[in-house]
């Protein structure tokens, strides 16, 4: 079912995931949460699976089996905001390993937390087809969202929970300045942080899911 793969991003940090491979022409690279790994994502990258997506899921730098500098192991405990500014070049590799092993394949991004900022500033450079942003915040480790959030054109979904009052807050600025052609917030009172709303609310991989078959193809 999914098997583990490995790519050098272009400053040659190591870059541990999973490929689930549905042999569609639809893709989604996920992005956990700091401090997390791959594994946080185990379940929902299966559900996405059966549902025809191929899924490549991967541990950031400094995260899992993931390098932390070219070379190193090491933790994002040691990260300096240098290190934390590149791991937009995670995502960057890991969608280049996508299109390389799946031509032409349209690419979604669903990152959590740091992972969703992640994936807000790889949408503004990249444009892919849908990014969703799981409690997002305007800065995490200094890796700001609101210029990106003007500049993402494309499909944008954003999910926060009110008890998550800075992630709720930042969202609900994120959702306002945002220029997608279409864009949807999904919000909850009591679900908690990022990824961890996957368990607390069971519906919303089914609400992520619907956004995705309605905007892949666009």
């Amino acid at each position: 079912m999914k098997k583990t793969v490995s790519f050098q991003t272009k400053d040659n940090v190591k870059i541990v995931g999973d490929f689930y491979d549905a042999k569609s022409d639809r893709s989604i690279l996920l992005l956990h949460i700091l401090p997390g790994n791959r594994g946080d994502l185990d379940n929902f990258a299966e559900f996405l699976w059966q549902n025809d997506y191929n899924i490549l899921n991967i541990d950031e730098r400094g995260h899992g089996d993931s390098e932390a500098w070219p070379g190193e192991t090491g933790s994002w405990q040691e990260f300096t905001q240098a290190d934390y500014d590149k791991m937009i070049y995670d995502a960057e590799a890991a969608a280049e390993w996508l299109k390389n092993k799946i031509p032409g394949t349209a690419i979604a991004l669903i990152g959590g937390s740091i992972g969703a900022n992640i994936a807000m500033i790889f949408g503004a450079k990249h444009q892919p087809k849908i990014v969703v942003a799981l409690s997002p915040g305007l800065d995490y480790k200094g890796i700001k969202t609101e210029i990106a959030a003007r500049n993402y054109r494309q499909n944008l979904l954003i999910v926060a929970s009110r008890d998550n009052l800075n992630a709720f807050e930042s969202s609900e600025r994120l959702f306002e300045i945002s220029n997608a052609s279409h864009k949807e917030f999904v919000k909850y009172e009591n679900a908690g942080h990022a990824t961890r709303m996957l368990e607390a609310e069971p519906e919303l991989k089914n609400k992520i899911l619907d956004f995705l078959n309605s905007n892949i193809n666009k």
